[in-house]
């Protein structure tokens, strides 16, 4: 065809500069929403997926062609997922990769069936058959996994204040009846919890079983755990006499010796103890003092009749070998400590074995007695690194740590 100023375009060119016209509107838009759209005909190298979202875990809706949007739909959300060694090859080389033709990723807008979702997660889907990949921003409280800087979990702080007055009593009872009442096995605190505040509330509904747990022949509470919520109810709720006020002062001697017996002896096992703490690192010394002091079993589950949990020993292998503000003449060096600070790693392990709670129901149904592991190319990744983890057979965190690769050579 002839232009006004007697230009012969073609009809292919003419497409061909509409469409640079379409791509440069939809790139600016995108830009405008703080996003970034990348287009390619042939498809993407591994290297090119890495560099747009993949090293920072942002989030990209893809359009697929033809062929995989048969399976997959026109478009998918995903954030890409690589084990370790993929991103420590990616680190080290953007190309390292690119002869492997599909990119793991995880769908997040739940549109794929359970099949589909788990294929795309462990095979994923062909780096050729991405055209198009619209990239959302990476926040600015990511870490990529390269980052030397601490993590800071993503969460949302909401404030929380008991009743007072012993009345906080009702609702912790009723959660705990609640989980029983689910199937949700409780923690060995809990179920100590559990009888003290039976005995306030109901105490009639007591069984036989129950009752020789807690009582001896005489009525008396002869089981000191339970004695010993059962008198912090009494403290809280303003009924404590002045020989409780002594049995309670007694009872809590007792658990925090006991305590202070295991952290001894965890110590020993990697060549110190409390008294060289206490006398050469006086300020972690402090710092651990206040965690065992303060320290209560935590769950991890609310749904799932498989506990899982952190007991003290747990708490003790955790903190005493993989926090950093607890590390005394570089004990076990740099390996496998986390990176961030000790105030956070509550935080983290909520989320990450929350995250993993329904893989591990689902495990333990089929096995359990048995111990559960993400470990090597099945460990756990979140906010820049990679969570070795180990659950006993009982439900109690074994370890809990940072996994360190050397090299992708001798991983």
């Amino acid at each position: 065809m002839a232009t006004n100023n007697n230009i012969d375009i073609s009809a292919e060119e003419l497409l061909s500069l509409l469409k640079q016209q379409i791509d440069f509107f939809e790139s600016q838009m995108a830009e405008r929403c703080g996003m970034k759209l990348y287009k390619s005909a042939d498809g993407f190298t591994q290297g090119e997926i890495y560099e747009y979202a993949g090293a920072k875990d942002c989030v990209a809706t893809l359009t697929l062609n033809q062929k995989s949007a048969k399976l997959y739909g026109d478009s998918l959300t995903v954030v890409f997922v690589y084990f370790q060694k993929e991103r420590m090859a990616l680190e080290k080389d953007r190309i390292a990769l690119n002869d492997i033709s599909n990119v793991k990723a995880k769908e997040l807008l739940g549109k794929l069936d359970g099949n589909l979702y788990d294929q795309l997660l462990k095979d994923g889907i062909p780096t050729k058959d991405i055209v198009e990949m619209l990239v959302g921003p990476a926040s600015d409280e990511n870490n990529t996994y390269a980052s030397p800087f601490l993590r800071k979990p993503k969460v949302l702080e909401i404030p929380f204040e008991g009743e007072g007055n012993g009345d906080d009593i009702y609702f912790m009872y009723g959660a705990l009846c609640h989980f029983i009442a689910d199937g949700i096995e409780l923690t060995p605190e809990e179920h100590n919890e559990y009888l003290a505040y039976k005995i306030v509330l109901e105490r009639e509904k007591l069984t036989e079983k129950e009752r020789e747990e807690i009582f001896d022949k005489n009525g008396a509470i002869v089981n000191q755990e339970v004695g010993y919520f059962w008198l912090l109810w009494k403290k809280e709720s303003g009924k404590l006499t002045e020989k409780n006020r002594t049995d309670l002062m007694q009872l809590s001697q007792n658990r925090i010796a006991n305590c202070f017996g295991w952290a001894d002896k965890e110590l020993q096992n990697m060549g110190l103890s409390l008294e060289k703490l206490v006398k050469s690192y006086p300020e972690k010394a402090a710092l651990l003092f206040s965690k065992i002091v303060n320290f209560h079993e935590h769950r991890y589950n609310v749904v799932g009749k498989h506990l899982l949990y952190m007991s003290f020993k747990s708490f003790l292998h955790i903190y005493l070998r993989h926090v950093k503000e607890l590390a005394v003449e570089n004990q076990f060096g740099e390996r496998s400590k986390f990176q961030m600070a000790e105030k956070d790693l509550k935080a983290t392990m909520d989320i990450v074995l929350g995250a993993l709670n329904d893989e591990y129901q689902t495990y333990k149904d089929e096995h359990p007695n048995n111990r559960f592991f993400r470990k090597g190319n099945m460990a756990y990744y979140y906010n820049g690194d990679y969570y070795d983890i180990d659950i006993l057979p009982d439900g109690q965190i074994g370890s809990f740590y940072k996994r360190i690769e050397k090299s992708s050579s001798n991983a």
